[in-house]
């Protein structure tokens, strides 16, 4: 038997008002257990999601650990990152200087990967955390936190890999003033891929002892 390193279950809110939270067992869990988790928890608790495309018009963010499963969709090369960002995504930057990357969206909205007559996703399997982790179904403030340090931390560690690319001579994609010292390498996502990306590594403390209870 597999052992469960981390589990989501259905709590209720104020009012009456259902949800669900997510709690860390094992202190080696991963974002990989994180999000068979919350797999599990869909299967046993929630209908069945497949056309309906509701969550399909909102941002959705990527991070460097998706790029692999979204490459395999591209064509071989040594700029992965780019290859992917290029095929599928939006580069944005506000006026401070943040910089955006989310899944490209249509004229009406909606993300490029929505099969508008079935309102199923056409890449399914190489769908982002950012969907994978997301149900019509309000969070615990701890689930939040803990998608919002994900998404961020691997929204950053992909930037840092465009400017890598850049750096070995790829074509510039980034703002031009954007500085690699300002995107040092995250030890946590050494791998860039879920199954090795320790929970207990990006999370602040605070928010690993709540995700412990």
């Amino acid at each position: 038997m597999t052992d469960i390193k981390a589990e989501a279950f259905l709590i209720t809110f104020e009012e009456n008002q259902l949800g669900h939270d997510i709690r860390i067992l094992d202190e080696k869990a991963t974002v990989a257990d994180v999000v068979e988790a919350l797999a599990a928890f869909a299967r046993q608790r929630l209908y069945d999601c497949r056309g309906c495309d509701g969550c399909c018009y909102e941002r959705a963010p990527l991070t460097s650990p998706d790029i692999s499963a979204l490459a395999a969709l591209t064509p071989n090369g040594s700029n992965p990152a780019q290859a992917v960002c290029r095929a599928f995504a939006e580069i944005s930057t506000d006026q401070t200087g943040i910089v955006d990357i989310t899944l490209k969206r249509d004229a009406d909205g909606a993300c490029i990967f929505l099969d508008k007559e079935s309102k199923n996703c056409a890449n399914w399997p190489a769908r982002p955390f950012v969907c994978r982790s997301h149900f019509c179904l309000p969070k615990s403030e701890r689930l939040q936190k803990l998608r919002e340090e994900i998404t961020n931390r691997g929204e950053n560690e992909l930037i840092r890999l465009l400017l890598a690319e850049q750096a070995a001579g790829a074509p510039p994609m980034l703002p031009r003033s954007l500085r690699a010292a300002d995107y040092p390498p995250d030890a946590a996502f050494a791998n860039n891929h879920w199954e090795n990306v320790a929970v207990k590594d990006i999370v602040p403390q605070k928010l690993w002892m709540e995700l412990r209870k």
